[in-house]
């Protein structure tokens, strides 16, 4: 069977900012300073490998977004372009309340805490009841462009 890949038009992995690693680095010394009066190596060993393992979380769990011609995903969802009916880009300035007071109950929502700006795409599916998808990108103005809008 010959299956052809399809190249997205778009595609962004979301990674959380540098900074945002930083407090992870305060595992190690708690691990390290708990363990002290039983066992130097252990908790040393336990610091380590739990710093990793949160560090590896952080980046693995990280969305990506991807558009195609006949699909936008984002995360671990989707939905055909043809639904799609309007795209704003949210600069930081907008982020704030784009989040907070303007937001409806019924959007599907992906933040990224430490990228400040979002894409908001409205859907027009009858048979959906979610009003807008509202994400987290680094880019919303080339993604709006490759959407098309």
């Amino acid at each position: 069977m010959n299956q052809q890949r399809i190249e997205p038009k778009y595609s962004e992995w979301v990674l959380p900012k540098w900074t945002s690693f930083l407090p992870v680095l305060g595992i190690f010394p708690t691990f390290w300073l708990t363990f002290l009066p039983i066992d130097l190596v252990l908790g040393s060993w336990l610091g380590v490998a739990l710093t990793a393992i949160v560090i590896f979380l952080k980046i693995a769990k990280a969305p990506r977004i991807s558009v195609t011609d006949e699909v936008l995903s984002v995360a671990n969802a989707q939905i055909d372009r043809k639904f799609i009916s309007a795209v704003a880009a949210i600069g930081p300035d907008g982020v704030f309340a784009a989040r907070g007071r303007d937001l409806d109950s019924r959007a599907w929502i992906h933040f990224q805490g430490s990228v400040d700006s979002l894409v908001r795409i409205e859907i027009s599916d009858p048979s959906d009841p979610t009003p807008y998808w509202l994400f987290s990108t680094r880019n919303p103005e080339v993604l709006k462009e490759a959407l098309g809008f």
